[in-house]
């Protein structure tokens, strides 16, 4: 705003409304009680408050008036980030400032017509810079209010952050303790979960864009932890809709690797689908793009909680495999398994290979002479199929060539 010289008559008509200063404040305050709604109830803003607040911006308003310069707008920020902290509506508050500005023209104006004329004309002449000192409160209140709400925003993201990282280490206590996060992130304790965790693919790209919007669209409760690498999301879904239309949209938003934890029924499992998520994202090739959810099954629960253990398994009942070339062994691997899903049927496992079924069985020969077994016998063959199943399960336990001599 640029200074202006005061007109002495104006410097005149502000000599006269200073000592009368509580008689305007009282005049604004019962304009607002009376007209907006929520100011009616003074546990929401106390006639002390509210004085408070209508004094210090009416005083500053004529210290404008009679001194020109950069009005003070610190009082209207500072009102802006209480009344969001109070949670009153911007709307009200900024219909607040217009009833008020009414009821301080409305009173100059009576002021000015006692004092005459000349009084009259010096405000009217003055009104221009009123305007403009109540549009600059104006915005000041809305910037305040707007901050105060993003810091709110700010601590309730790291809070719930907090939360779901704490849900996800298992490190927040008993089950009475994750009943009352479930209250703060909108979950219940009870029903069905998941746990996805998808890769950041780079700095500036988000892994899942949108979905927790999305979710929430389709009223699919969910909250998320953001880390350097990964983005961790507990997803509820509600009885309208089924776990493969949530899995459904989770594929539809993904940008990366994202994998996917079986279902479960208590949040305080959620530690455990984490693991299971984890595992399922490092199963899908590094740099693609992807969504895998892993099945709840004894072998995966022993992998999950023993992983060294059952890459040592791996490795014992089928070391002479990995340590083959990687397209010979690729193509034992995926006829063991066909054959196994095959029930050991060599014609079924040629009809899903498209190969001869003595394709198949030479195939399963050179398996059993590569480990040194015989499938016939039902103890080698128990081994044999619960290693197969762990790498159908964590194909990244088969990518590793062996030296056969080390691992015996």
């Amino acid at each position: 705003m640029a200074h202006r010289e005061p007109d002495p008559d104006l410097l005149a008509l502000l000599r006269v409304v200073r000592p009368r200063l509580e008689e305007v404040v009282a005049l604004e305050a019962a304009a607002i009680r009376g007209t907006i709604d929520m100011y009616r109830d003074e546990s929401m803003v106390s006639d002390e408050k509210l004085a408070m607040s209508l004094r210090s911006s009416t005083v500053r308003v004529i210290d404008y008036l009679e001194f020109g310069g950069v009005p003070d707008l610190s009082v209207a920020y500072q009102l802006g980030r209480a009344r969001a902290a109070m949670g009153v509506p911007l709307s009200e508050v900024l219909r607040g400032y217009r009833v008020a500005f009414a009821a301080f023209w409305e009173w100059m104006l009576g002021v000015a017509r006692e004092s005459g004329e000349r009084a009259v004309g010096a405000l009217i002449d003055a009104v221009g810079r009123i305007w403009e000192v109540n549009d600059e409160y104006s915005t000041s209140t809305t910037l305040g209010y707007r901050d105060e709400k993003t810091d709110q925003t700010v601590a309730l993201d790291r809070r719930r952050s907090a939360l779901v990282a704490g849900l996800i280490d298992g490190t927040l206590g008993d089950q009475q303790t994750t009943w009352e996060i479930g209250q703060l992130l909108e979950m219940p304790y009870g029903g069905a979960f998941l746990v996805v965790v998808a890769e950041i693919p780079q700095t500036d790209v988000a892994a899942l864009p949108h979905l927790e919007g999305v979710l929430r669209g389709y009223d699919i409760k969910s909250a998320w932890l953001s880390q350097y690498d990964r983005e961790v999301g507990i997803v509820h879904r509600n009885r309208t809709h089924t776990a493969a239309s949530v899995l459904e949209l989770i594929e539809a938003n993904a940008t990366s690797r994202v994998g996917v934890s079986p279902e479960y029924t208590r949040l305080d499992r959620t530690s455990r689908g984490a693991k299971f998520a984890s595992i399922a994202l490092e199963a899908l090739p590094a740099g693609s793009t992807g969504v895998k959810q892993l099945p709840d099954t004894p072998l995966g629960e022993l992998v999950l909680s023993h992983p060294d253990t059952t890459r040592r398994f791996v490795r014992r009942v089928l070391g002479g495999i990995l340590a083959m070339p990687d397209d010979d062994r690729s193509t034992l691997l995926s006829t063991a398994q066909v054959w196994l899903e095959a029930h050991g049927s060599a014609a079924e496992a040629g009809r899903v290979l498209y190969c001869h079924e003595n394709t198949v069985r030479y195939r399963m020969r050179r398996v059993e002479e590569r480990l040194g077994i015989s499938l016939d016998d039902p103890f080698k063959h128990a081994e044999f199929a619960a290693a197969i199943e762990a790498i159908q399960l964590f194909p990244d336990l088969s990518k590793v060539r062996l030296d056969a001599e080390r691992d015996g």
